[in-house]
């Protein structure tokens, strides 16, 4: 689906990107502002436009608008992060032993309430497919956080993850390039030099994206994909197999790396693939009580998927919401086909609440 842009800017200087879809072929012609908004987090790497790629239409046909978030350096959203946070707001001591990636998911969270404010929503829900997932649950966090200090916040109503990647439930069965990706983050935590491999190789994305597969045969790209996906579920290899499903994502990656791959895919990366975040505790305590008011959430994997294996929806479902979620899987379905493939049950989940 095409996609509108918006921007919004933050209080800090920056701005926060984000893309609107038109009502599609069969629905009720609303009104925008009557469609329950739902923010959605894209995958990595991605930016906000792949909303219209997965479940922008599929949303829509349920009652909601979606708002395709692209995160800092990733399509138009403002790069670099206030890195700068930890020593030039703060004095507390507990926020200066904070890494970069604490700071850089607090500072995107705090954009995004900015832009439900701005919004003037009461209500709003949240999905956020693969690499978007950790992003979900940092928000999630924060808004719990804010109803205990009995802030004023607009109530998230459902939350949808969809082949959310949770690194704390570990590596097994996942394709080696993200295994191999996860390894690096890790050391980057404290390697100079793993973080300049990480840096570097961010880095090189921009000219690939931009000036290599726009320009080389369709043949050779799809090519080049099937090698990638040689390990994937017969149905991943059958989405991306289709030109229909795969020119629009190829159109993306352009968009995405806009601004070069770094510092945007360098900080999601160490933001996404870093096992055992503090939200994650902060969420496993809030969990273990039984609480009507919590938001609802629904948990949608394919079992096939070996990007982000059927062992991180079980991690989440039971080690995170202490099974106060409810958790949908899919016998034959694999990453690409069950997020952009299969959207109707969690566009429905986010829209109303309720699986389609």
């Amino acid at each position: 689906m095409e996609s509108q842009e918006h921007t919004l800017l933050l209080k800090d200087g920056r701005t926060l990107a984000y893309h609107t879809f038109q009502m599609p072929e069969g629905g009720e012609e609303t009104n925008p502002k009557d469609l329950h908004p739902v923010l959605y987090f894209h995958g990595f790497p991605g930016c906000g436009i792949e909303a219209g790629i997965s479940c922008a239409r599929a949303v829509g046909m349920a009652g909601g608008r979606v708002y395709g978030i692209d995160r800092p350096a990733m399509g138009k959203t403002s790069s670099p992060y206030d890195n700068n946070k930890k020593t030039t707001n703060s004095n507390d001591d507990e926020d200066n032993q904070k890494s970069d990636s604490d700071i850089n998911l607090e500072t995107f969270v705090d954009s995004i309430w900015e832009l439900v404010q701005d919004q003037g929503w009461k209500e709003f829900s949240v999905i956020g497919v693969s690499g978007g997932g950790p992003y979900v649950l940092a928000l999630l966090a924060s808004y719990l956080q804010k109803k205990s200090d009995n802030l004023p916040v607009a109530r998230l109503a459902h939350v949808s993850l969809a082949g959310a990647i949770i690194v704390s439930a570990g590596t097994e069965g996942m394709k080696g390039e993200l295994v191999q990706l996860s390894q690096f983050v890790e050391k980057a935590q404290t390697s100079k030099w793993y973080r300049f491999l990480l840096a570097a190789t961010a880095a090189s994305t921009s000219p690939v994206y931009n000036y290599v597969l726009p320009y080389i045969p369709l043949s050779w790209t799809k090519s080049l994909v099937a090698y990638g996906n040689k390990t994937s579920p017969p149905a991943d290899r059958e989405w991306v197999s289709k030109d229909e499903n795969l020119i629009p994502v190829l159109n993306m990656m352009g968009s995405l790396a806009a601004q070069g791959g770094y510092r945007g895919i360098y900080n999601d990366a160490m933001i996404l693939v870093r096992a055992h975040q503090p939200h994650e505790e902060y969420l496993r305590e809030v969990f273990q009580e039984t609480n009507d008011d919590l938001p609802a959430i629904g948990i949608f994997q394919g079992l096939a998927d070996v990007n982000v294996p059927p062992s991180h929806a079980k991690y989440l479902h039971e080690t995170i919401f202490n099974k106060q979620s409810q958790i949908f899987h899919y016998e034959g379905l694999g990453h690409e086909s069950t997020i952009f493939g299969n959207p109707e049950d969690y566009a429905t989940f986010a829209a109303t609440g309720k699986n389609k």
